[in-house]
């Protein structure tokens, strides 16, 4: 019975290595055995920066060039949309009666567990700076190979929802 706490403690502490091998991770690990991420200024202003090319492409409503900026991970190998989730994204913001819409959060918490938060105002009586007549579409910044990357937020993706 020892053999077998010891092979899971060593198999779990090879996933926990495994699964940072692109992060920015001190080394260190938090209560619940995840490893602690370091970002900088760096990491928020080229996030900020993917966030603010995708707003103004979406405030020009060209949805198409947005859809080129999104992508998935798999693996921690990151691949643009599929064409069936690039179409569904496409109908889904035509349809939408968009009017306007500005960055309102952005969450550094891992490699794989972010989130940028942007308002869109569909109202014409709405406020951004209320957000009243809004929704909130979020997206999820990930870190791979060294390179920041947007995604549409999945709740169920993988890495995402373990640090809150």
């Amino acid at each position: 019975m020892k053999r077998y706490f010891t092979f899971l403690g060593f198999l779990l502490v090879i996933l926990l290595l495994a699964s940072c091998r692109n992060g920015k991770t001190t080394g260190e690990v938090n209560e619940n055995g995840l490893p602690i991420y370091e970002f900088n200024d760096k990491d928020s202003v080229a996030v900020r920066a993917l966030a603010d090319d995708y707003v103004n492409r979406f405030k020009a409503q060209n949805y198409e060039a947005a859809a080129d900026m999104l992508y998935t991970v798999r693996n921690d190998s990151v691949f643009p949309l599929s064409d069936d989730q690039r179409n569904g994204y496409l109908q889904a913001m035509k349809v939408m009666p968009f009017r306007d819409c500005a960055i309102k959060e952005q969450i550094l918490r891992s490699d794989k567990d972010n989130q940028i938060r942007i308002a869109m105002l569909l109202s014409e009586d709405g406020s951004l700076d209320e957000e009243k007549g809004t929704v909130n579409f979020f997206l999820n910044p990930v870190y791979i190979d060294g390179q920041w990357y947007l995604t549409l937020l999945d709740r169920y993706a993988e890495g995402v929802g373990l640090y809150h």
